[in-house]
């Protein structure tokens, strides 16, 4: 893709659809070169726990690449001692083979410079890289500032607090059937299912819950879409104290946007759903947020299923949670599939997923 915009009235060849459509929305805008320097500083805050160590150990040795070419630029500045031990040993002659003594000692010695450690042996003389190898030191130590705070920040927050089911569902569940027996009619439900990641320590303190409701729509006689987001009513939209886990729940009455679509209106819309957490972790007091995407065009959504019961009994009558059973999916009880209301209701799609 070329990234060329398409001329009025013109039809694009093809249209992303579900979370692949959302990731790779482009912004343009201008950007100056120091925006551009913290948006990547703050990506590298959120990347991967094994991605961002790798960073943090690759930037000294990158560093020392670009300053070695730098040195060499004059080479004649540097006094190089003959280091006789360093050849005494056969990977040594490999080394020197692959990138060559000069080249290897001037990058040790940048390298040195990058880890205050010294000790090559290497010295700079003539003013150029005298002025280089100050320079570098400088560059090395804003560096480890801006490092240390990366480290600080990650190691002060807590681990991902949340583990998302797999599958969102739409569907009658307990809820519903509780609702006609209060004589009110029962409706489906949107719900999701969210566990602490370490229900028997974890606890989360005012938690607040969101459930966004996406779509992109197209009106009549315009060619560019547009994205329109539903915050959708919640049963319990915050809770004071969260432990184990719960079940986020949007009733689809005739007061939510979701009443009365099918399976076709839903992929049409090309709908998804963003669901949110946020709190404060109780033993940290750090601040907790947590989101994920569930887009109907890649199989996100279920129809009519429920989650497997995560509360048990044991044989000695303890409560057990069962955290391993949070993706696990079974049919709708036959109590509850019997409850459903025998009014005419808008058609839904009678597949499993939406």
């Amino acid at each position: 893709m070329d990234g060329k915009l398409i001329d009025k009235g013109e039809v694009p060849e093809f249209r992303l659809r579900g979370k692949a459509a959302l990731r790779s929305v482009q912004v343009k805008q201008e950007q100056s070169l120091l925006l551009r320097l913290y948006n990547a500083y703050i990506y590298t805050l959120r990347l991967p726990l094994p991605v961002f160590f790798v960073i943090m150990f690759s930037t000294p040795l990158v560093l020392s690449v670009v300053f070695t070419a730098f040195y060499l630029w004059d080479v004649d500045g540097l006094f190089i001692p003959e280091d006789r031990d360093w050849g005494r040993r056969s990977w040594w002659d490999n080394v020197y083979g692959f990138a060559g003594e000069t080249h290897f000692k001037v990058f040790v010695f940048s390298l040195s410079l990058c880890t205050t450690f010294g000790g090559t042996g290497v010295e700079a003389r003539s003013p150029y890289n005298l002025l280089l190898a100050n320079l570098n030191t400088l560059t090395a130590q804003l560096i480890f500032v801006f490092l240390s705070g990366a480290v600080f920040y990650r190691l002060s927050q807590p681990a991902e607090p949340i583990r998302w089911a797999k599958m969102a569902l739409i569907t009658d569940d307990k809820f519903s059937e509780h609702a006609k027996k209060m004589g009110e009619e029962p409706h489906k439900s949107f719900i999701i299912r969210v566990n602490l990641a370490d229900p028997k320590k974890n606890v989360l303190i005012e938690c607040k819950f969101e459930v966004i409701y996406r779509c992109i729509l197209t009106l009549p006689g315009q060619q560019s879409p547009f994205i329109t987001h539903i915050s959708l009513k919640l049963v319990r939209p915050e809770v004071s104290y969260l432990r184990f886990g719960l079940i986020i729940r949007h009733v689809i009455d005739e007061s939510s946007p979701l009443y009365g679509m099918d399976y076709e209106t839903f992929k049409a819309k090309d709908a998804s759903f963003t669901v949110t957490v946020s709190g404060t972790e109780r033993s940290s007091m750090q601040p907790v947020f947590s989101e994920n995407l569930y887009a109907v065009a890649d199989g996100d959504v279920f129809w009519d299923r429920q989650y497997e019961d995560q509360i048990l009994v044991d044989k000695h009558g303890r409560t057990v949670f069962s955290a391993n059973v949070l993706n696990s999916l079974k049919p709708l009880d036959e109590n509850i599939s019997k409850s459903r209301h025998d009014k005419p209701r808008p058609r839904r799609s009678s597949t499993s997923v939406l």
